[in-house]
């Protein structure tokens, strides 16, 4: 049996008495009658406005238009028919709400009044417009179809106008008062503004490279030396004048290691360079047997080997940069003057530093280029296989190809009897390409120009 305890609390009495029951307070359900009422030509009008913050003070204007559009019937014909637009309309001193009707959504909007006395409701049909705001400067230009396809500018000036300072306004009427446009230019007053902008413009553009030059590579002067290709009577040696890249002084520090080559080559002994032990080796034999132009030839020759071993110490330091008095004891040349001509020429200065050279991407491809046009020189018939430079230097192939095309030579693979005779395979035909610099030169096409031909 349940304790006594228990028996009370669960009947709520300590007599035993039930609860008495208390009945629930229910609101009386009250009928509303819905009147849907016609509204004429003055609807009620919904307006969403999203992200717009108005005026206190502002107040819309709303007008109707009626617009012309056709209409599927049930029988399947077209037929005309008149729609009435309905619009709101608000201005500032500089913005201008305009509210219109965006669109088809499938629904249909109403506006409820209710009446107490009565406890009906009257229902009106009421059109939604979405509320957009505008510049007024920006509607408001002098030329319609501006409007419409005004440029950033135009935007960043109406919006200066409406809503900038005193300075930015003055400014901005400074400008307009000392616009040329074709209403200046079509006087017969503005004489002096055309020739003065001529001659600016002359003035400007004196030292750029043209069109022509772009594509013929001949503007290209941050790899190359002058040009000489459009010259009457020029020869394939000539295209490239060595005295323009090459002080005297330069070459002459080379004669004590070229007469070291000659004293040995004519004593019988074999010459080889450990620097450039393929390029440099297999042809300093050949130069003073061919008789011509030995001793010019050799210090090119000699040049070109101080340049391999200047390329591959700078490759070899931390982020292509060596400090310049380390640079003079680490470098071991004929002379100090071809220590300057290489750090000058094919070395930039690090954040201002002139101490801190480095070998920079722009300066390196210049390194190739010089260093392919003094190689074509050496050759009596100006052309050249390039496997012999590429073991030297230790790059990619397509490097040295990129440079000898940059100078406008022509980079080809050779005749299948010639690589038959050299006992060439596949593989090792791949890595044998002929570079012949022959005229007219043929540089590569101008990739902005390009770009903006597409």
């Amino acid at each position: 049996m349940a304790s006594p305890e228990r028996e009370r609390k669960r009947k709520r009495d300590a007599h035993g008495q039930p609860r008495p029951v208390v009945p629930s307070s229910q609101s009386q359900a009250q009928v509303v009658k819905v009147n849907e009422r016609g509204v004429g030509s003055h609807p009620p009008i919904l307006a969403s406005i999203h992200g717009i913050e108005l005026p206190t003070d502002l107040t819309f204007s709303a007008y109707s238009k009626k617009t012309r559009v056709s209409k599927n019937t049930p029988a399947g014909t077209k037929a005309e028919a008149r729609e009435t637009e309905y619009c709101v309309q608000a201005q500032t001193s500089r913005i201008e709400y305009d509210g219109r009707v965006e669109g088809e959504d499938g629904l249909s909007y109403y506006v409820g009044v209710y009446d107490p006395e009565s406890g009906s409701v009257d229902v009106y049909p009421s059109p939604l417009v979405h509320v957009r705001r505008q510049v007024r400067r920006l509607k408001e230009k002098e030329i319609p179809e501006k409007a419409s396809t005004g440029s950033l500018m135009d935007s960043r000036q109406a919006l200066s106008a409406a809503f900038g300072n005193r300075t930015s306004k003055k400014a901005l009427l400074d400008e307009q008062l000392n616009a040329i446009t074709s209403t200046t230019l079509g006087s017969t007053g503005s004489t002096s503004v055309v020739s003065a902008i001529s001659s600016a413009v002359d003035s400007a553009t004196a030292l750029l490279p043209t069109s022509e030059s772009l594509r013929s590579g001949s503007g290209n002067s941050k790899y190359l030396p002058p040009v000489h290709a459009d010259e009457e009577g020029v020869t394939v040696d000539s295209i490239y004048r060595l005295e323009e890249m090459v002080e005297k002084r330069v070459l002459d520090g080379c004669a004590e290691g070229v007469r070291e080559w000659e004293k040995s080559v004519r004593a019988g002994g074999e010459v080889e360079s450990t620097i450039s032990p393929h390029y440099v080796t297999s042809r300093i034999r050949g130069v003073i047997d061919s008789g011509t132009n030995v001793t010019k030839r050799l210090k090119i020759l000699r040049l070109i080997e101080h340049m391999i071993q200047f390329h591959r110490l700078f490759i070899s330091s931390f982020s292509n940069t060596i400090y310049r008095p380390k640079l003079y004891d680490t470098f071991v040349s004929d002379d100090k003057s071809i220590t300057t001509h290489l750090i000058d020429t094919f070395t930039d200065s690090k954040n201002q530093n002139k101490n801190e050279r480095q070998l920079s991407k722009t300066k390196l491809t210049k390194l190739y280029c010089w260093m392919m046009i003094l190689c074509l020189k050496v050759e009596e018939d100006g052309r050249m296989d390039l496997f012999d430079l590429v073991q030297d230097l230790q790059v990619e192939r397509r490097e040295i190809e990129m440079a000898a095309r940059e100078i406008g030579a022509r980079v080809e693979a050779f005749k299948e009897g010639y690589l038959k005779l050299m006992g060439y395979g596949k593989e090792e035909a791949r890595e044998h390409k002929l570079v012949a610099l022959r005229l007219p030169l043929v540089f590569p096409k101008n990739k902005m120009l390009q770009v903006r031909k597409r």
